[in-house]
């Protein structure tokens, strides 16, 4: 499985928008709310992870979903960012991955002693290559970053080859980011990378693209069957479930060719933190990961897909990590009111 260990801290969890609120009620009656967020999968970057060579591609979501996140900049807001940042084609992007992989966010390889890529690297990565590219095209924005991430603690010196969270990371003790706070970084226009995982420290980082959440009882609380998360997965970016037929993937059935959503249905629950026994609570998504092959004994041959999917336990959306260029003034007011977090009363689900 495609590891995306939890940063430092923690227990590790292994456009056209419409919003309503639904009237000013009493203090112990809950907001009925409906936000959704439509958004074009053209704008985002497609690379499969597969596409970096073993034993690396196996492990490089959390590289994979930013160098899609990172496009998606260069695709909405190319006037101030231009196409230097991941590249125009395909090879581009890979070779972006392969470097963020590589020289930013210590993304270990499958079968090593440290697979995957943990979200202390990850955010810290992300951001000094935007650093780094913003010093060789000093003419551009700059990219500002934003995140919540499950944690308590920003730096474990018990275990320093989990990384460091940047300063821009809100650390979230016992809870996973909320609905509302996805849909805030959706609203600012930014690119979002999420990262969902399981209790054994596995997981998995995708490129969070919509929502739709429709609270249809009022009851203020995102219950099963009336949400879900549109994504693009690095596993599967052109989405080959929903599109049986090989053109999403060309002739040879392996390189993407456009951005197709995979759309999650998500709720909230409430768990025990397997470590410290207390209450967790965030949003919970019933994700079967899609799996390409290898053969650890023919390391020179490349990745097949389409093999399967692994069955798991639902996975819990541990963070969420957005990036855009930097804003005029007045749009900058907006973009930090958007990240203070709805004042939502709000109960939490069991399961």
């Amino acid at each position: 499985m495609t590891r995306s260990r939890f940063a430092p801290q923690a227990v590790r969890f292994a456009g056209l928008v419409s919003v309503t609120l639904f009237g000013l009620v009493a203090a112990a009656q809950p907001v009925q709310a409906s936000l959704v967020w439509d958004a074009n999968a053209s704008d985002y970057g497609y690379l499969w992870q597969y596409s970096i060579p073993a034993p690396l591609g196996a492990e490089a979501c959390g590289p994979t979903a930013t160098t899609n996140a990172f496009t998606f900049l260069q695709n909405t807001q190319g006037g101030r960012v231009g196409d230097a940042l991941t590249g125009s084609d395909y090879p581009d992007w890979l070779q972006t991955a392969k470097t963020l992989a590589n020289d930013y966010m210590q993304t270990g390889e499958a079968g090593s002693a440290n697979p995957g890529t943990v979200y202390g690297h990850l955010t810290t990565g992300m951001q000094q290559y935007a650093e780094a590219w913003h010093e060789g095209h000093p003419d551009r924005a700059k990219i500002q970053f934003n995140g919540v991430s499950f944690g308590d603690k920003r730096y474990d010196p018990d275990h320093p080859e989990r990384g460091t969270f940047p300063d821009w990371v809100k650390l979230l003790d016992n809870q996973g980011p909320t609905i509302e706070q996805l849909y805030q970084m959706l609203a600012g226009g930014a690119g979002v990378v999420m990262g969902m995982n399981l209790p054994d420290e596995t997981g998995h980082i995708v490129t969070l693209a919509g929502m739709d959440w429709d609270d249809v009882n009022g009851d203020g609380i995102v219950d099963p069957g009336e949400a879900t998360l549109s994504i693009i997965d690095p596993l599967d970016p052109s989405s080959h479930y929903e599109n049986p037929e090989p053109d999403p993937y060309g002739a040879d059935g392996l390189q993407p060719q456009k951005a197709v959503f995979t759309k999650l249905n998500v709720w909230e629950a409430t768990v025990l933190n397997p470590k410290t026994q207390q209450p967790m609570s965030g949003l919970a998504t019933d994700y079967a990961q899609y799996q390409g092959s290898h053969d650890p004994n023919q390391p020179n041959e490349p990745y097949t897909p389409y093999d399967g999917r692994y069955g798991t336990a639902p996975l819990f959306i541990a963070a969420a990590f957005s990036m855009k260029a930097v804003p005029e003034p007045t749009s900058g007011l907006i973009w930090g009111s958007l990240l203070l977090g709805a004042a939502v009363s709000r109960r939490r689900r069991t399961v």
